[in-house]
């Protein structure tokens, strides 16, 4: 399939999608005056599944057989990094902390260990607007949604009751865990992609794939750009089916991410609820709501989109104001009737612009 058939990847909100591994050549474009044009790279396509969506690899190499050896690197990590932060198996890393680590301090591995730590500072920037410890909440959401009901008020405030990321205990000395609460439950669905984006970004460019994309489910990270383009061509989703997308871009070097409701969201007393859940009340935010996030992580870009549904506008803009090489846009709509509003905080790049970042080995 060739890269530029559409000329725009597209963030989109997560779907999942089923497929194998699969290598595939791309067109590579006539070059241009760029210093980065080499008529020598071919363009190749990698996609397989991993945590119920699709995992898409691009990359630019000079030989095929080679290019394959490290998209297989890489996808041995996607799911090893998987298999550690899932709270659907039971017998995950991060599940098995849930009953090991009340009142106990627990080592974990340095994988898991990162993950913590980034979860401890987002937590801690974003004024507890994004939060890993509602495994409970994310839980007892997802049983009735599935069953398109709403879970009743003593059940919330219950699940509400056990979360909570100031029950949570590291030691950055001995790289341990411990948990104040009995029954907390981790969710990691708010960072964990980001991360596995960024390791699997890692070894692409350790193996001197630099002109290369990652993306899972609208988490994406780019390294430099396409022989012959000033960027990665980025297509925003709009925040209702059959939209208009919000804007289409041009980056390299950093990270992009979308959070939202496009897909998951729920009908409850006339207002529609997004599965992203504010940590003060238990709740969906209301929608239609959709946060893009520009960051030099995939990592910090993940937590940042979670976060920026849920702050107001005050928070946000002194939370990028702190920030560097961030930037933010929060698309919204409060009626069917009303246009959809775009605000961004720190500078996000308009239509066809392009945004450079620093290049993170």
């Amino acid at each position: 399939m060739p890269f530029y058939t559409n000329p725009f990847t597209t963030i989109a909100i997560a779907a999942i999608l089923l497929g194998s591994g699969n290598l595939t050549t791309a067109q590579t474009p006539h070059p241009q005056s760029n210093e980065s044009s080499d008529s020598r790279l071919e363009g190749y396509d990698y996609t397989f599944p991993a945590m119920g969506t699709l995992v898409s690899l691009k990359a630019y190499g000079t030989d095929k057989a080679s290019v394959q050896e490290i998209f297989q690197k890489v996808e041995q990590r996607v799911e090893a990094l998987a298999a550690i932060l899932t709270d659907y198996d039971p017998t995950s890393e991060t599940r098995r902390l849930s009953p090991n680590a009340f009142n106990a301090d627990v080592h974990v591995s340095p994988e898991l260990w990162q993950v913590l730590l980034a979860s401890d500072e987002w937590h801690r920037r974003t004024s507890g607007a994004f939060d890993s410890s509602l495994g409970q909440l994310t839980r007892l959401w997802r049983k009735y949604r599935q069953a398109g009901r709403v879970p009743p008020p003593e059940q919330l405030q219950q699940a509400l009751s056990l979360s909570g990321w100031e029950q949570v205990r590291l030691n950055r000395e001995a790289q341990t865990v411990r948990f104040l609460r009995e029954d907390l439950r981790l969710d990691f669905g708010a960072i964990g992609k980001g991360y596995i984006v960024d390791a699997a970004y890692e070894v692409l460019v350790a193996n001197q794939l630099e002109c290369c994309l990652v993306n899972i489910s609208g988490n994406m990270r780019c390294g430099t750009p396409p022989p012959g383009r000033g960027g990665w061509r980025i297509e925003i989703a709009p925040i209702a089916k059959g939209g208009t997308p919000l804007r289409r871009i041009e980056i390299a070097s950093c990270a992009i991410a979308t959070s939202g409701d496009l897909w998951q969201y729920q009908e409850i007393d006339g207002v529609r609820r997004s599965h992203i859940l504010d940590p003060q009340t238990g709740m969906g935010v209301p929608g239609p709501i959709a946060a893009t996030v520009l960051a030099p992580t995939a990592t910090q870009a993940d937590a940042l989109a979670t976060a920026a549904c849920i702050l107001p506008p005050q928070s946000m803009e002194q939370l990028v104001a702190s920030l560097t090489e961030t930037a933010i846009l929060v698309a919204s709509q409060r009626t069917s009737t009303e246009a959809i509003t775009q605000k961004t905080y720190g500078t996000f790049p308009p239509d066809r612009s392009i945004q450079q970042g620093p290049h993170h080995r």
